[in-house]
């Protein structure tokens, strides 16, 4: 009981202490980091996601205090996966974060499908795991249901 009192306090006194700012991009970065997105790339997404404008890779670097070479590579791999765009402004590269987070959602829910998909085929046959593609089942069944209303809303609004 005492642990849940010293915690509660703690997250009063954090959230009085941090800024909103602060705690927004903590909270984006942990929904990237719990994507798969690795603490570097999570950091920069959040800071270009709260940014009201296009930010060069100099401003992130001070925002994030990464290196400058550290937050290009990282800048590189959010480009590739489509969630920051670069363009040109004044003789300088600028940055963008991609807000689409039902796209994200997406197509992590197209990934985890595809795994689900791929075990449930090494299940096919394995008699003492029936419970394992039972599971795996239900699974897919979920998701699939997941993307059906989506389909229906997308039709219906």
């Amino acid at each position: 009981m005492l642990i849940i009192i010293i915690m509660r306090i703690s997250r009063t006194r954090r959230a009085k202490l941090e800024n909103p700012m602060d705690r927004i991009i903590g909270g984006v970065k942990a929904v990237m980091m719990s994507w798969g997105l690795g603490e570097g790339c999570s950091s920069i997404y959040a800071v270009l996601l709260a940014s009201c404008e296009p930010l060069s890779a100099k401003e992130i670097s001070e925002r994030t205090s990464y290196a400058y070479s550290s937050t290009i590579n990282y800048l590189n791999t959010l480009i590739k996966l489509g969630l920051v765009a670069r363009f040109r402004r004044i003789r300088k590269n600028r940055y963008l974060a991609n807000v689409n987070f039902v796209e994200l959602i997406k197509a992590e829910r197209e990934r985890v499908l595809g795994y689900l998909d791929l075990l449930r085929d090494d299940l096919e046959g394995i008699k003492e795991l029936e419970h394992l593609s039972e599971n795996v089942e239900r699974a897919i069944n979920y998701l699939r249901r997941v993307e059906d209303a989506d389909d229906e809303a997308r039709k219906g609004g």
